[in-house]
């Protein structure tokens, strides 16, 4: 019959033979800079993933359209409101409202700086829309539906 003392001082003995030459070899691995590269890669690993998290977050509490659907409707507006010209003066002037508060959305949500809320009027407004058009370009939204060659 054997003693459960000495079962478990043999358990003990046999996980000291064999965790100590591995717990040593990988310290001295650890020491000599084998692992540095895998470190590094695991580190950038875990903030790569920890920002792709961040930002599946913060695209889930975007409320509103979509951006893709503002930069469509970009460029629907600027068709209408570039072919007016012989529409009504309430028509013309619903058409740049519309285009405007959709051009003040698409600032919203890229964080650009507007003036179109203030009280412009006229060639100051349309130096404004051309402006906001541009950072808009700027920023990676196709605002006009340019052919190769043709001027924007």
């Amino acid at each position: 019959m054997t003693d459960s003392y000495q079962v478990v001082l043999g358990a003990l003995a046999v996980l000291i033979m064999v965790l100590v030459p591995i717990g040593c070899v990988l310290l001295w691995d650890l020491l000599a800079g084998r692992w540095d590269e895998s470190i590094s890669r695991f580190r950038e690993r875990q903030i790569m993933s920890a920002e792709h998290r961040r930002t599946v977050k913060a695209l889930r509490q975007i409320q509103g359209a979509p951006l893709e659907r503002l930069a469509a409707d970009l460029r629907r507006l600027r068709e209408v409101v570039r072919a007016d010209a012989h529409r009504s003066a309430a028509q013309q002037v619903g058409n740049r409202m519309a285009y405007d508060q959709v051009l003040m959305q698409a600032c919203s949500m890229l964080e650009i700086e507007h003036e179109l809320r203030d009280d412009t009027t006229g060639f100051e407004r349309d130096i404004e829309r051309f402006r906001v058009e541009a950072e808009l370009e700027r920023a990676g939204v196709t605002v006009t539906d340019r052919d190769f060659g043709q001027a924007a």
